[in-house]
């Protein structure tokens, strides 16, 4: 029963968090081709974008590696190659995070600032990692 319940509470924590990853990489997107200087409702946005981060998804990020770990001990995957692969990924996106956050602080502290050019392709990158990642899940091919 707790294995069934810590993996729920994983899933919900991942789609939330996923969820505000894709949101956060698509307002880069948008702030990345915006012109300087920024106009109120964009420092708005960012504002409101850095407290949905700080509020939601940051938590949900860290009760998703909390219920995973939890489900990784109480399953003994942790000699898994599977795991390994997965847990890369996650860490990948983990930071992608951190860089996303990182970037909105600075805009809403700075709206004239640059965000990273690199950025605009989060979105990418977190909807391929989040595919990799549950396919390795389901299918543990290795």
């Amino acid at each position: 029963m707790s294995y069934l319940l810590f993996k729920s509470l994983h899933i919900a924590a991942v789609i939330t968090w996923m969820g505000g990853m894709v949101l956060s990489s698509a307002a880069m997107l948008w702030l990345c081709s915006a012109k300087r200087p920024r106009i109120e409702r964009e420092r708005e946005v960012i504002a409101a974008l850095k407290r949905w981060d700080s509020r939601v998804t940051s938590p949900a990020m860290g009760l998703a590696w909390v219920f995973g770990i939890v489900i990784a001990v109480e399953g003994d995957w942790f000699s898994q190659p599977w795991l390994h692969a997965k847990l890369a990924l996650v860490m990948a996106v983990s930071a992608l995070h951190g860089n996303l956050s990182a970037s909105l602080r600075r805009l809403q502290v700075d709206p004239a600032r640059e965000p990273p050019g690199y950025l605009k392709y989060s979105g990418l990158f977190t909807l391929a990692a989040m595919f990799g990642t549950v396919l390795l899940v389901v299918l543990k091919p290795f």
